[in-house]
């Protein structure tokens, strides 16, 4: 022996093999939470109700059915700037009503619906969001 620490051997990962990785545990996320959904579904609705307690909630919840940026909520409710577009969206993706998505591609961030409220009967959405 020369008296050298041996190195421990390097790993590579590649990052297709963490984000296919990444994918497989959000899938199953997504599954736990479609059950969970569907066997408290009473319990879920009401949750929703209690977080969706004023109009403007209930109007970015009615525009983010489809994905939308933060620069198109801003001019589709006249807000004057990100912060107060903020105010409104933070309870959403606190209580998991909305979740942003980062396009890695683009770099562009949207806004959706969360599984959580995804996952209700269209008609218990339709009822709730007026």
């Amino acid at each position: 022996m020369s008296g050298k620490k041996q190195r421990p051997a390097r790993v590579e990962v590649a990052s297709d093999q963490l984000k296919g990785e990444l994918v497989e545990i959000k899938d199953r996320l997504s599954a736990l939470e479609t059950i969970a959904s569907v066997s408290n579904r009473a319990e879920v609705e009401e949750y929703v109700r209690g977080c969706l307690t004023t109009g403007r909630a209930k109007q970015i919840m009615k525009e983010c059915e489809e994905p939308r940026t933060k620069k198109e909520l801003i001019a589709k409710f006249n807000l004057g700037s990100a912060q107060a577009l903020d105010h409104h969206l933070n309870p959403l993706r606190r209580d998991d009503l909305l979740q942003q998505h980062f396009d890695d591609d683009t770099g562009i961030s949207t806004f959706e619906w969360g599984n959580l409220f995804r996952r209700l009967p269209r008609k218990t959405i339709e009822k709730i969001l007026g």
